[in-house]
Order: structure tokens, then C-alpha cells, then sequence
């Protein structure tokens, strides 16, 4: 049920980061608006959105102490947001319907706390790593594509060498290439293309 959600939260920023906020805890309007740095009618707007695919309620605050009237929290799950550095990083899980067995134990609610403000930030770092990692990745793969563009192969190697490239292993690849593609005399056509572009390439490394 969660995972049909994602899509639909993930879709806006904005969305996301005011199911993100509401998840930690129940937020007042104006708090939502200050936090997103977007209009009071377009946080409504979006959680509108969020009440209609049952991830966020309304609820109604009567205290003498307190000026707001109405809050926003999550209704069922938790969502939490480690985005970093345009990578999408979402955790959306159901709340537990029974109290669990470790949070009926005796702790140290502050300590506790504190230790939750630091593992967000240590995933906070982490996600920022892993984003440079894939920014590193995409670069691999583009120099791999423009690598491949500029041989002396005919369409069929290169479609061959893509395959190969891209699976997990060279007999993965060749597996693919056999019964998905019906690769006409197999392992012969997959050495042929491999020894070729491996010629070039040592030609350009040798210069």
C-alpha cells in the first residue's frame, strides 16, 4: 500500500518536504508555509493532496495555552525524507498498531532523542556521499556510450558491447544476448566485438 504512495508524494518537492515536516510532528499551517517558503494557499493545496491519498489529517487543537486551532500530522505511516544534492532519498512506512516491545521498556527519553537528531544527520551525510558516488557513476557510463560512438563498429557490436557493459557480468551479459536477443552465433559474435573494441582501445591508450 505505501509503496503505491511514493509516486505520488515524490512527484512535487514541495509535497514531499510538507509530508516529510508532518511526519516529525504535528505542524501548524503558518509553520508549514515558513518551513516550505511557499504560499498558505498553495500548502493547502498540497495537503489537500496529501488527505486525499490518506497520508496526512487534520485535527483540531483546543488548549487555552496554545493560539493555533488546527494542526497537520500523518495519518497510519511515517514518511521520512534524507534527500541531498538532487538525490531522492524517501522511507515511507506504516506506524506500528501496537506499541512495541522495546519502547514499553524503561529509557532515557532525552538521550534518545539526541541519538535520532544524530543518525538523521549521519544519513544526511551518507545520502550527500552517495549522491557524489553516482554523479561519478553517470560519468562513467556517459564516457563509456560516447567511448563506444566513436569506434570503428558496426551496429550490431556496439549493440553487443552495450549489453555486456551493463549487466553484472560478462556471462550475464551474454546470457541476455542469447535469449533475448537471439544472438546468431553466440559466444563467437560476443568474442569478435570484444576483441575488436579491445584493439582500439589499446591503440588509443598506446597513442
Amino acid at each position: 500500500m505505501t509503496r503505491d504512495l511514493l509516486p505520488e508524494v515524490v512527484s512535487s518537492r514541495a509535497r514531499l518536504r510538507i509530508a516529510a515536516l508532518v511526519s516529525a510532528r504535528p505542524r501548524s499551517l503558518g509553520e508549514l508555509a515558513d518551513a516550505t517558503g511557499i504560499s498558505i494557499q498553495g500548502v493547502l493545496k498540497h495537503l489537500t493532496k496529501l488527505e486525499e491519498l490518506g497520508l496526512v489529517e487534520e485535527k483540531n487543537v483546543r488548549s487555552p495555552a496554545l493560539a493555533v486551532r488546527k494542526v497537520y500530522t500523518t495519518k497510519g505511516v511515517k514518511l521520512g525524507d534524507y534527500s541531498a544534492e538532487g538525490l531522492t532519498l524517501v522511507k515511507l512506512s506504516e506506524n506500528p498498531s501496537a506499541p512495541d516491545e522495546e519502547a514499553e521498556r524503561p529509557f532515557d527519553l532525552e538521550y534518545l532523542a539526541e541519538e535520532a537528531i544524530l543518525r538523521r544527520r549521519r544519513i544526511q551525510d551518507q545520502t550527500r556521499r552517495l549522491g557524489r558516488m553516482i554523479d561519478d557513476l553517470v560519468k562513467d557510463e556517459s564516457r563509456i556510450e560516447v567511448a563506444l560512438e566513436s569506434m570503428d563498429l558496426t551496429d550490431t557490436e556496439r549493440l553487443i558491447l552495450r549489453v555486456l557493459f551493463t549487466e553484472e557480468s560478462l556471462e550475464e551479459g551474454e546470457r541476455v544476448l542469447l535469449e533475448h536477443f537471439g544472438l546468431q552465433d553466440g559466444k563467437r559474435s560476443i568474442e569478435k566485438a570484444l576483441s575488436k573494441a579491445r584493439r582500439q582501445t589499446k591503440k588509443r591508450i598506446d597513442g
